[in-house]
Parts: structure tokens; C-alpha cells; sequence
């Protein structure tokens, strides 16, 4: 029996209609947020203290999942590879996003995620000890055009380097890097005069007795207003320590916009504030299309950085 066109469209028009509030009701059930690494670390602490507050305005069971390894490249391909559908979502820092898919072969790369929100960064800044004879970013830069500036941090790719690059870039200048164990390690290595300059955050300059000289972001901070940014020096250049909230690539668009909305409503909360205040991890948020050019512009430097350095193969 033929079907008239009439009924056809009336079905097609009943099923879209049906449908509809399914989407608009998410989500319906448990939501997993990974986190890709241990639990109590760096990532998880402030992941987890964003989850809880997104489940309060979703209204919905979040599960938070640690799943180590590899610079957290294994919890990050799980995720890639997860069904879009904004129940496998991820709470990832700026190494295990943009700078692994650069230096080892992962499974994902920058087109793999849908950005749904930054929820918090720290910059680094460009340090040198308090009896160091650079004052100023200026003559470290003119310092460095005349004789060997010796820099130390982790080891080579890790992101304390990148943001030496990106000061030697900036500048215009070379710079002679050390690897190191860690921060205190360096910190010896300044205090002792074999190292003229690191980067890491606000910290060290109490931590370390170390003055700053730049600071790496878009915008001079608070916690040193009167040290300027690369940019008013030299080529803008902007290394951070960053954490966002991601899910899969294809995600619905009605679901990322409903979880970017969340996100602004959780940073903005006061337990969100008063418990990132404590653990001292500062809030910046970026919503979904912020996020999204900064993610990109951020996948795009550090691969340029590695890439000169010779840091990928």
C-alpha cells in the first residue's frame, strides 16, 4: 500500500519532534569526568573541585575517573575515542593537550576535542636571583646579545622549557638551557651562580628569594603589577599553566552549550572560589568560543616551539 506524502512527513515531523526533549533534557544520567592523572595531584585537585560544583548546577551524578599515565596521554586517547554524547567529558591540563600530541605519536591531536571551558591559570614569569645584575628584562635581553645567558629547568619539552623558548623568541635571543630534576634543583643551580634565569609561577619569588622580570600572559598580574608583560618588550608570548574542561570531538552543540553555561555558573560560585583560594589555584575562565581560539593558538605555539628545539621527531 502506497503512503501518501502528506502522512510520510507527518511521521518524520512526529519522530524530530519526539526527539527533541531528549536533547533538551540532558543530561539523564551519570556523567564521567576524566582525569588523566593520580588522584591528589596537580590535575585532580583542582578537577575535582570543579565537578563537584558542575554537578550541583546540572543536577546530575558526576563520577570523577583518574586515569594515569604516559603525561596523561592514555587517559586522553580513552576520552578521544569515547562516544560524543557529553557523558565522557575530561578535565585535562595544557601539557597533556598541547604539547604530547607534538612530541610522542599520540592517537589525538587538537581537532579531537570540542573546548567547553578554561577554568584555571597560572602564568609563569621570568626569574632571576635578587643579587642578579639583570634588573630589568631589557638587559637581560641586551645581556644575552654579548655573552652566554645559562637557563635551568625541568627537562627539555616539559613546560617550564617552552616558556624559555618562548622568552628566547621573543627577545630575539639565545639562551644556553640546563636540565634539571625539578624547581629546587634550579633553584641551587641560581643561588650558586651557575644558572642566570629561570620561568616558573608566583611562588618563587618567595619560595626562592628570585625577582621577576616578565611575565608570560596577555596582561600584567596582580600579584606583580609593576612587572611588565613580554609583549611590551618584545613579541607577545603567553606560557601558562592551564586546566579546561573537554569533551570528544562531535559532541551536540545544544549539550557543549548547555555545559559552557554550567561552567560559567560553577567558577562563579563561592565554595568554587573560596576552595580554589585555599589550594591556591587562581580562577580564570574563558567560556566556549574564548577557549576554543585560545586552545588553538595555544596547540599551534607550543608545537612551533618544540619544533624549533628540535623536540620532535
Amino acid at each position: 500500500m502506497r503512503i501518501p506524502a502528506s502522512v510520510v512527513m507527518g511521521l518524520v515531523t512526529g519522530i524530530a519532534v519526539a526527539a527533541a526533549p531528549a536533547q533538551a533534557d540532558y543530561p539523564e544520567r551519570t556523567i564521567n569526568v576524566m582525569i588523566p592523572f593520580s588522584a591528589g595531584g596537580g590535575t585532580d585537585v583542582p578537577g575535582r573541585l570543579f565537578a563537584q560544583e558542575m554537578e550541583k548546577i546540572l543536577g546530575a551524578n558526576i563520577v570523577v575517573s583518574n586515569v594515569q599515565g604516559a603525561g596523561g596521554t592514555i587517559g586522553a586517547t580513552q576520552l578521544s575515542k569515547a562516544k560524543p554524547d557529553g557523558y565522557n567529558l575530561g578535565f585535562m591540563p595544557v601539557g597533556t593537550t598541547t604539547t604530547q600530541p607534538h612530541i610522542r605519536k599520540t592517537a589525538y591531536n587538537d581537532k579531537s576535542w570540542e573546548p567547553i571551558c578554561l577554568v584555571s591559570q597560572s602564568a609563569q614569569y621570568v626569574f632571576v636571583p635578587e643579587d642578579s645584575p639583570y634588573k630589568t628584562i631589557q638587559e637581560l635581553a641586551e645581556g644575552a646579545k654579548t655573552e652566554t645567558v645559562i637557563t635551568g629547568g625541568p627537562p627539555p619539552g616539559s613546560l617550564h622549557h617552552l616558556g624559555q623558548l618562548a622568552v628566547a623568541k621573543s627577545l630575539g635571543v639565545e639562551f644556553k638551557y640546563i636540565p634539571h630534576q625539578g624547581i629546587n634543583q634550579v633553584a641551587k643551580s641560581m643561588l650558586g651562580g651557575r644558572v642566570h634565569m629561570t620561568t616558573f609561577f608566583a611562588d618563587a619569588a618567595e619560595r626562592f628569594n628570585f625577582r621577576p622580570l616578565a611575565v608570560l600572559a596577555s596582561e600584567r598580574s596582580s600579584n606583580f603589577p609593576d612587572v611588565p608583560t613580554l609583549a611590551e618588550v618584545g613579541e607577545p608570548a603567553v606560557s601558562v599553566v592551564w586546566f579546561g574542561f573537554f569533551a570528544p570531538a562531535g559532541v551536540p552543540d545544544e549539550v557543549a552549550g548547555k555545559l559552557s553555561s554550567a561552567c560559567g555558573e560553577a567558577v562563579a560560585k563561592p565554595s568554587f572560589v573560596e576552595a580554589m583560594a585555599k589550594v591556591k589555584r587562581p580562577i580564570h575562565y574563558l567560556s566556549r568560543d574564548e577557549f576554543a581560539a585560545f586552545f588553538a593558538e595555544q596547540y599551534q605555539q607550543n608545537g612551533e616551539l618544540l619544533r624549533e628545539a628540535g623536540l620532535v621527531k
